[in-house]
């Protein structure tokens, strides 16, 4: 049964408990499997957790709505016309906006989502989009999984993995396939080159 009461904490990270905050978490709830579901939530405590070890003022609602919408287009992708990661981003948009957040920053929002699948982000393209970025390669990859080390045991406990490397590497591979422009097919061949997941510091913990 899925959780509808936005949680005020995850572990010891804060949860924004604003109107646009509860909607998108209702709707992430309504809308994302499981997999993408948990995925997305640890995404944004991996970078809360990041941007507060780092010191970075950042906008928690920001980060929070782009990590819940950051994979959706994973969830459609018999419906995308764009690569998963722009297809989430416009959507987003739309649904941040008619909710009630600026236009201003709902586009950060949509930016964060867009670059998570692009190398090389800076502090230039925003710090939620450095810190989207970040928390979806220790997500993912487990890249530099020791900063999130004060905070691990309790969010995995919370949202666990549940073959989430499984259920993400076919998502990934079906938009590769039809989309060979797109950065799932970089990730794609990169994952084989790599033997991803069972190299990342992850492995074994599904």
């Amino acid at each position: 049964m899925r959780i509808t009461t936005l949680p005020a904490r995850i572990g010891t990270i804060a949860v924004p408990q604003d109107d646009v905050s509860a909607t998108t978490w209702r709707w992430a709830n309504a809308n994302l499997p499981r997999y993408l579901l948990d995925h997305s939530i640890r995404s944004y405590c991996w970078g809360a957790a990041i941007g507060d070890r780092e010191g970075w003022s950042f906008d928690r609602r920001i980060l929070w709505t782009a990590a819940l919408f950051h994979d959706l287009g994973l969830a459609r992708l018999t419906q995308n016309t764009m690569c998963f990661e722009v297809e989430s981003a416009e959507i987003a948009r739309r649904f941040l906006e008619r909710h009630g957040m600026s236009a201003l920053d709902a586009d950060r929002a949509a930016i964060a989502i867009i670059l998570h699948m692009q190398p090389n982000v800076t502090l230039d393209d925003g710090v939620e989009s450095v810190l989207l970025d970040r928390a979806t390669g220790v997500d993912v990859r487990g890249a530099d999984i020791a900063v999130i080390d004060r905070v691990r045991h309790d969010v995995v406990a919370a949202y666990p993995r549940r073959g989430f490397d499984r259920l993400f590497l076919r998502a990934m591979t079906r938009e590769a396939r039809s989309r060979r422009t797109c950065q799932s097919a970089s990730f794609v061949r990169r994952a084989k080159v790599t033997d991803w997941p069972a190299r990342t510091p992850w492995a074994g913990t599904d």
